[in-house]
Parts: structure tokens; sequence; C-alpha cells
């Protein structure tokens, strides 16, 4: 009778992690970290995959392992600072069935699908996006997602409002509410046309930013 000790189911799942990690196209490459796991991925469009799982170390932690796909249109775009920028972010959420499963066969099934990305992306409407997305359009991609491509644009102007929306304390907060010209009345002669010229301009968040100040100044001083 052995006495070796039979492999834990985490380990069984790492083992067979490793042996699709074998095939053509799929690396398993080395890390420094127990928690952390990196599978690159050439996809038969063509294109580059990086999975990164990782989960906080702790011998007793229960957080769930967390798992990042980024896309690129040529390997090495992965392995420079200058390149970087030319990768983007795939909001992938398959396999959820999967979720129970260790964390060696939810990798190693999520890699075989982006291996024959060309056929998921019958399935999955983003991986067919970003299959046919010039590289020099991924410059300005920050995020593949189901419903919308985030661009760095839409990244900055939320940034933007965000910093405009800080500058009010709460008390500012309420007596914004008060304020009646931001009701329908404002914009009951307005057109959607007018409106997307001002977008497209590329200056609507700075004016709308504006014309609050120039409203919370005025009200403050009739008070």
């Amino acid at each position: 009778m052995s006495n070796r000790l039979v492999d834990s189911p985490h380990e069984k799942s790492m083992k067979f992690l490793k042996d699709v990690c074998r095939l053509d196209g799929i690396d398993l490459l080395q890390t420094s970290k127990i928690y952390k796991i990196i599978i690159r991925i050439r996809g038969r469009s063509g294109r580059h995959y990086e999975v990164i799982a990782s989960r906080e170390v702790g011998l007793f932690s229960q957080v769930p392992w967390e798992i990042t796909v980024t896309g690129a249109a040529r390997k090495n775009d992965f392995d420079s600072e200058r390149t970087l920028s030319y990768t983007a972010s795939l909001c992938l959420d398959i396999h959820e069935e999967k979720r129970h499963l260790p964390i060696g066969d939810r990798l190693a099934s999520l890699a075989l699908s982006l291996h024959n990305d060309v056929k998921l992306a019958m399935d999955i409407p983003l991986i067919a996006q970003f299959i046919v997305c010039p590289r020099e359009q991924l410059y300005h991609v920050y995020m593949f997602q189901d419903d919308m491509v985030v661009t760095q644009e839409i990244i900055d102007q939320q940034q933007d409002f965000d910093e405009v929306c800080d500058m009010f304390d709460e008390e500012d907060m309420d007596a914004f509410d008060e304020f009646d010209f931001l009701d329908e009345d404002l914009f009951e002669n307005a057109t959607e046309d007018a409106f997307l010229e001002e977008k497209e301009d590329g200056n609507w968040m700075q004016d709308f930013a504006d014309m609050i100040m120039q409203h919370f100044e005025r009200d403050k001083r009739k008070s």
C-alpha cells in the first residue's frame, strides 16, 4: 500500500491546468507569489490574452480568487509600460456554473475558451469587438464590456465630473437641490442636435461646471 498522500482538489486542478498549458499557444508563466497565477493565450484569431488570478494570502482566508482578462493585438504588448497602453481589459464573466470548481479547473476552461476565441466571439459580442478593433484604436480603449466600449475619454470625463461634485459639501448640495434652474423649462427649447454638438466640441463638461458655479455664486449673493 502506498504511503503517498492523496492530492487535494486544488493540487489536482493545478496539475490539470499545467497539462492544458502544454498546448501550443497557452503558456503558464512563472511567478514569485503563491496566490498569483498568470496565463498567456494566443487565440485562433491571432489576438493575445493574459489571464491573471490572484487572492489574498492567508491560511484561513475565505476571499475568493479574483480573475482578470486583458487582451492585446501583439504578445509583447503585455511586457512594457510603453506598449501596455495598447492593451484593454475584457469584462468577461463566463463559466458562471463553474465557480464552485477549484481555481485550476476554472482557469483551464477559460484558457481553452480564449484559445478558440473565434468560436467564443459567436457567443460573446465583446470578444468579437475586441478581435476586429485595430491595434491603434486599442490605445484609446479602457475596457470592453457587454453593453459598451469604455474609452479613456469616458474615464476622463467621469473624473472631471467627480471633481466638480467634490467641490460641494453637504450643505452646498442641499442648497443645490433647491435650485430651479435645472428644471425641465431650462431645456424645453434645447434640441438633441444642439446637445450632441456641445458634446462633440469637448467642452460641454466644463461649460456645465461653470454654469453650476455661476448659479451657486448668484444664490449665495442673494442670501
